[in-house]
């Protein structure tokens, strides 16, 4: 696979927001990381997909860094940065991969996905003027208004009580980074790491959503008030055991945009959050994916691409 890596933003501060490009001829799949918003960087999408989004016929699979919170707000840092990629995949990237790859990618065809409060992101870069051609939201949170974000999760009740000192240094994160570890690695989360402890803190006391809207405006950031009969088509896959976001924010939202009469897809894996984590070609979980993957390229690619 041919990648190059690109400055899609200078964010101030001397902070450059990054993304990583595979490319070919095509359209342009764009991936934003899970993490909540507050953990993950770039390279958190597996190879195996972006073979299988190339095997396709996209063009550039881009997957950008952006800024973390909670030293910055969603709408500031991750939602602002995601929609500043998908501007600079549609206007600015085409011309860079023809001057440096001869690769003539069309800006028009992007589509979106993403894993957990990626997908989340996914659904939002709905609300521009050219929304994406299709996407693919795999266990995103949504629906933030429901009381489900504001209240203490069972699901992390046994997490235990970190020293406030080691929660607290996430607060002198200023610039907000844009890449961290991710929110759990092969053996589980290390809890030593004091964004990762600040995390699944919240997440224990209901007070994540908030910790990252701090002034409330939730509905400012639910993908849920953008569901219309002019959204794009959407695929949502969602584990039904999955105890950080509930698969009935899926069901809710397949529902409502059936209603409106898009095309949508629900698929349910017997399964938690992060089902797909290291999931190979061949797998179950894997295959629940790829064939998300596949729905997003029903409507970006020509048979002859």
């Amino acid at each position: 696979m041919n990648r190059r890596e690109y400055v899609y933003k200078e964010a101030g501060e001397g902070q450059s927001l990054v993304t990583n490009v595979w490319h070919q001829p095509g359209g342009s799949p764009i991936y934003f990381h899970g993490g909540n918003w507050v953990l993950g960087h770039k390279d958190m999408l597996s190879r195996h997909y972006i073979q299988e989004l190339l095997a396709l016929g996209f063009g550039a699979v881009v997957s950008p860094n952006y800024r973390l919170g909670p030293t910055i707000s969603a709408q500031e840092g991750p939602i602002q940065n995601a929609k500043d990629s998908y501007l600079w995949a549609q206007t600015i990237l085409p011309t860079l991969l023809v001057q440096d790859a001869n690769v003539h990618l069309d800006g028009s065809k992007i589509v979106t996905l993403g894993h957990s409060a990626g997908g989340t992101l996914a659904l939002l870069m709905a609300s521009l003027p050219q929304k994406p051609l299709a996407i693919l939201d795999i266990f995103g949170p949504k629906y933030f208004n429901d009381e489900f974000y504001h209240t203490p999760n069972p699901a992390f009740s046994k997490i235990p009580n970190f020293e406030q000192s080691l929660i607290d240094r996430i607060q002198d994160d200023v610039p907000p980074p844009s890449t961290t570890p991710p929110p759990a690695g092969p053996n589980g989360p290390d809890f030593s790491n004091y964004r990762v402890a600040w995390l699944f803190t919240s997440f224990k006391k209901g007070t994540w959503l908030r910790s990252v809207v701090p002034d409330g405006g939730f509905s400012s950031v639910d993908p849920a008030g953008l569901f219309s009969s002019s959204s794009p088509p959407t695929s949502f896959i969602h584990g039904s055991a999955d105890g950080l976001v509930d698969v009935r924010f899926s069901r809710q939202a397949f529902s409502a945009l059936e209603r409106e009469g898009v095309d949508s897809k629900l698929v349910i894996a017997d399964a938690g959050h992060r089902f797909d984590a290291g999931a190979k070609p061949g797998d179950h979980q894997y295959n629940l994916v790829v064939e998300g993957v596949r729905f997003l390229a029903s409507y970006a690619i020509t048979p002859t691409e």
